[in-house]
């Protein structure tokens, strides 16, 4: 599993330029995650900050509604698990065909 970052709301708005009231809109939504701290600090991961980004490009800049964003999100982090999906699939084929070729030939019977 990837490790994220985690960064309180006014530095992720800051560092993506977003607000911090789109960014608790997006967690009312449900379309990300934000996390509390042991102090009652509201964080949010990079991965979830990325989200973000990505609806605010859809709704603001291509003017999607925010159903529509939520929709391109869920397909995206689909597209992403299937590509991890594959990713591990062809490093098990590599590592297999690997230790098939160095193996010495089998006894002709």
């Amino acid at each position: 599993m990837a490790h994220h970052r985690y960064l309180t709301l006014p530095e992720a708005a800051a560092e993506m330029g977003l607000s911090i009231a789109y960014l608790e809109m997006l967690e009312r939504e449900g379309m990300i995650a934000v996390k509390r701290t042991l102090d009652d600090v509201a964080v949010i991961s990079s991965a979830d900050l990325e989200r973000a980004r990505v609806s605010a490009l859809l709704t603001e800049e291509l003017e999607v509604n925010l159903a529509g964003a939520e929709v391109i999100l869920r397909m995206r982090d689909d597209m992403i698990a299937m590509q991890r999906q594959f990713d591990e699939i062809l490093s098990d084929l590599v590592d297999t065909l690997k230790r098939g070729l160095a193996a010495p030939p089998a006894e002709e019977r």
